[in-house]
């Protein structure tokens, strides 16, 4: 499978095999990390075409089909296992990707982390405490907005994690996600609560919202707190993406 490592009697080679075997022919303490790390934690969708690796400095031989990265090692809990094999855990996947992607890549890797549960700003900074790392200012840019919501804020799309930093830097109050309100002895979910000023946010991304079923269900739940008063708008990629500083002024407005 790779130099030193062989898989015997069976030709059928799983995604996961390959990875171990990657990690034993760097040698011992070998980890899964980087661009690979972040696919295999659902934080990116781009699958890397070599198999990033961090590695023992004595295993420093080049091998076909893994590209070994000179980073720091990780230490204590910034190591998981998945499936039997060792990957940096999402905090440190985060910081080392945070050294080779661009500002817009951090962001997403930042907004996908929210959506899928695994963003832990305070796991990040102890890793930001160790050794001096590449794009430290960069991630720090793009964590500053995230620094006001609470732990384990429930975050379901990327639309909703992408309109949340943005409510940071208009300094709007904030609201509560995927809030329950009970109207007329029913119970509805909805994106965005304000409950004071009566104030609900819809975000159309995300496969809570695209079909059939789940168009039925907002039509009914849109009926219901238009009836009891609230004001509802709903948002777009293009008004988050093109337009945010209108789209944050007239949030501005219906909650004042």
């Amino acid at each position: 499978m790779f130099h030193g490592v062989f898989s015997v009697g069976h030709g059928h080679l799983t995604v996961n095999a390959r990875m171990l075997a990657a990690t034993m022919a760097c040698g011992e303490g070998s980890v899964i990390s980087h661009e690979t790390a972040a696919w295999v934690l659902g934080l990116s969708s781009r699958r890397p075409l070599e198999i990033d690796v961090i590695a023992p400095v004595e295993a420093g031989r080049k091998i076909a089909g893994i590209r070994r990265r000179f980073v720091p090692p990780p230490v204590g809990g910034e190591v998981w296992w998945r499936n039997a094999v060792p990957l940096t855990s999402p905090a440190r996947t985060i910081v080392d990707c945070a050294g080779i992607f661009d500002a817009r890549e951090v962001d997403g890797l930042i907004e996908q982390a929210s959506v899928e549960g695994l963003l832990d700003i305070v796991a990040i900074d102890r890793v930001l405490d160790g050794p001096r790392r590449r794009g430290t200012k960069k991630l720090l840019r793009a964590l500053a907005p995230w620094r006001r919501y609470r732990r384990g804020i429930k975050i379901r799309s990327r639309m909703e994690a992408k309109l949340l930093p943005l409510l940071t830097d208009a300094a709007l109050p904030i609201p509560e996600t995927n809030a329950k309100l009970r109207l007329a002895g029913k119970v509805y979910e909805v994106d965005f609560l304000w409950r004071e000023q009566n104030l609900v946010v819809e975000t159309d991304g995300g496969r809570f919202h695209d079909n059939p079923a789940a168009g039925g269900r907002d039509s009914e739940r849109n009926h219901a707190l238009a009836r009891a008063g609230y004001h509802l708008p709903r948002l777009g990629w293009e008004d988050l993406r093109d337009r945010p500083e209108p789209t944050m002024r007239e949030i501005a407005r219906l909650l004042r």
